[in-house]
């Protein structure tokens, strides 16, 4: 097996076409309630993962489900992350537009991501894959939907900041077309961004 990720929640292995999420056992918590809570975010994930893929927005198969182990596909792509800083600006808008598209297309069916960023999205075969739900959860709030898009704006100006413009306009552009409450989506993330900018001083 070969270790792809080993977060504070998770390690994510790889075996042969099949990722193997592993949730990591907590030593501070009650040893019955750690393996509760381990399972129930594990199914919770791959239902997720599944109604993303109802609603239009490509991810991995789900496999299986066994206690706190959620076996997928293996997305056998490439990073938007790592592709960013090499594409022009037209071939970068298409990949954004089709990012913005997805997300309101999560929003629409009451899902938030929670994780945006572009270590999440995984382009293979011209479809951008959304993986790692382990922080989503179903809301139909406009200020979650708002702070969905915020932790993403907060994402690109730390990693592709050269590339911003090009990158936020398209996203945007794309998910006021697809989000059903888009207006008010939008009008909220400008608030949370005044705030932000309003406790910084």
């Amino acid at each position: 097996m070969q270790i792809l990720k080993r977060g504070a929640e998770a390690i994510i292995l790889k075996e042969d076409n099949l990722v193997i999420k592993r949730r990591i056992k907590k030593g501070y918590r009650i040893q019955v309630l750690d393996e509760l809570l381990r399972k129930k975010r594990t199914k919770q994930e791959a239902n997720l993962i599944n109604e993303a893929r109802r609603a239009g927005v490509p991810t991995p198969l789900i496999f299986e489900v066994k206690g706190d182990e959620l076996r997928m596909e293996y997305i056998d792509g490439k990073r938007v992350k790592d592709l960013v800083a090499d594409l022009d600006n037209e071939v970068l808008t298409k990949l954004c537009e089709e990012i913005g598209k997805n997300i309101a297309r999560l929003h629409n069916f009451g899902i938030i991501h929670g994780d945006l960023t572009t270590s999440n999205f995984i382009l293979r075969e011209r479809k951008v894959y959304f993986i790692d739900f382990g922080l989503a959860f179903h809301s139909n709030k406009i200020e979650d939907m708002a702070y969905d898009l915020y932790v993403l704006k907060q994402a690109i100006i730390a990693t592709h900041s050269e590339r911003f413009e090009v990158m936020w306009h398209a996203i945007i552009k794309a998910y006021a077309a697809e989000a059903r409450r888009a207006k008010e989506v939008l009008a909220k993330l400008e608030e949370i961004e005044m705030r932000g900018r309003y406790k910084k001083r």
